[in-house]
């Protein structure tokens, strides 16, 4: 009996997705244990506001910085809404680890896969063009750093946003709204991407009326959720300055528009590949991306920062990255369909798709290129006995530890640093009773400090010093 030729489809789409979930899950979970996580106090954070929603009291120790707020000490009082973190607490309540959330990132960035496919089966109307279009995408040169780059919600985002194209392109009620559901749990920035929306065509003609109602309806959700959701929120668990104060970091000092435009121009060519020359066919779709483009290219981060520490930040291009593929998607496939009715379409089209691979696999040589250059912090000598150490620390043990060592420590009630005044204990560098253990870098401050106040250097490597004090464990 013949097999169906979209069963088949569906086949390789779900092998190929389960592939690359299972390859960079490995890849997560190696790069934890070596301690090369993309910034380790943001997972700390994110871990330990799980944990202390689900195992502790509610009260976080892990206080990441913004211009216009502090997170917590509540862990009800957060510089970003995100609703997503809801969803996934039960299954960090059932697996309350770090590990849990780099698994759950994982698993749902590549939900992008099923997505791009279903995206450009409904625009073409054919199984082998959409297959064709799948199989470019893993090769997306921002998609690696993304995806590496620990737990993020910003980062969840890519499948939700090709969700709602398709939705609306398609003016599926249910797939728009949760397309648009899952964007907006993502942090807010999504709802303007929402708001936006409502200038994306649709893929057949219709009627004024209804064109106006599905205008009216997205725009509205998304500016009143960035106004009343989030600058509500802002307002009532931050401050009401606080809204202002985010508005105030996206009019600051920007770059000219010489370094944007070359700044863009690198982001493109290298971080986007052949996707910006697909999104051309697309226009009513690519030109939703060119904000993003922009505001990201003009002062917020460059490509050219995956060769240093704070590469991390790539976090900020997801909102570009996600629009410019989904613009990309929609191009591919109409432009499938234009090549379609013309003699030596097919022909042109495989011809198109070859130069499209090549243009991302250069990029993202490029890409991986620049990342060898992300300074190593801890060094392979030190990994072991941390994780000896960090196995003997009770649950109840205070702990100060330099940045890249919070991570795995984050799973309990008080855990400072001592890098940033915002982030250090009280009465600093005095440590009061309540902190039993020290991991601290190999330079930059002398452990004899504490060695007089009760603690015992138990290890001293290169990049790395523990410091126990009796009745730790």
């Amino acid at each position: 009996m013949a097999i169906d030729r979209r069963v088949v489809s569906w086949m390789i789409v779900a092998t190929l997705t389960a592939g690359l979930t299972a390859f960079t899950t490995v890849q997560a979970l190696h790069r934890y244990h070596d301690l090369r996580t993309g910034w380790s106090w943001d997972l700390a954070y994110y871990n330990q506001w799980f944990w202390a929603l689900t195992e502790g009291d509610g009260v976080l120790s892990v206080r990441p910085l913004a211009s216009y707020g502090t997170e917590g000490p509540s862990i009800w009082k957060m510089n970003y809404l995100a609703p997503i973190r809801f969803i996934l607490a039960p299954i960090y309540k059932a697996f309350p680890d770090p590990r849990t959330l780099l698994v759950i990132q994982n698993v749902m960035f590549w939900w992008l896969i099923p997505a791009a496919y279903t995206l450009v089966r409904s625009e073409s109307k054919s199984e082998a063009v959409a297959l064709s279009a799948v199989a470019l995408v893993p090769l997306t040169p921002l998609l690696w750093p993304l995806v590496w780059n620990d737990f993020r919600e910003l980062q969840l985002v890519f499948p939700f946003v090709l969700w709602a194209v398709q939705g609306v392109r398609s003016r599926r009620l249910r797939l728009t709204a949760a397309g648009v559901a899952g964007m907006l749990a993502c942090r807010q920035e999504f709802a303007v991407v929402v708001a936006s929306l409502a200038f994306l065509p649709a893929r057949e003609p219709e009627d004024l009326s209804r064109k106006t109602v599905w205008r009216l309806v997205l725009f509205d959700v998304g500016l009143v959720w960035l106004l009343f959701g989030f600058f509500g929120y802002l307002k009532l668990m931050v401050g009401s300055y606080a809204p202002e104060r985010y508005i105030d970091q996206f009019t600051g000092p920007k770059a000219t528009i010489p370094q944007t435009l070359e700044t863009a121009g690198d982001m493109l060519w290298n971080g986007a590949g052949g996707w910006p020359f697909f999104a051309l066919f697309a226009p009513g779709a690519g030109v939703l991306a060119l904000p993003w483009i922009w505001s990201l290219c003009n002062g917020r981060w460059a490509l050219r920062l995956l060769s240093g520490e704070s590469w991390h930040h790539v976090r900020y291009a997801a909102p570009m990255v996600s629009m410019l593929l989904a613009a990309g998607l929609v191009g591919y496939a109409q432009w499938a369909n234009w090549l379609s009715r013309r003699w030596g379409g097919m022909f042109v089209l495989g011809l198109s798709w070859v130069l499209a691979t090549i243009l991302l696999t250069t990029g993202l040589n490029e890409v991986l290129t620049r990342m060898e250059g992300i300074p190593i912090a801890v060094g392979k000598d030190d990994v072991e006995p941390f994780w000896s150490f960090a196995s003997q620390v009770g649950p109840d043990d205070g702990v100060l530890a330099a940045y890249e060592f919070t991570a795995p420590l984050s799973s309990r009630k008080l855990l400072c640093s001592y890098i940033m005044d915002a982030n250090k204990p009280r009465g600093f560098p005095q440590l009061g009773p309540e902190f039993q253990w020290m991991f601290i870098r190999g330079k930059g401050l002398d452990p004899q400090i504490f060695v007089k106040q009760g603690f015992t250097i138990v290890y001293s490597g290169e990049t790395l010093i523990v410091l126990r004090r009796p009745g730790a464990g």
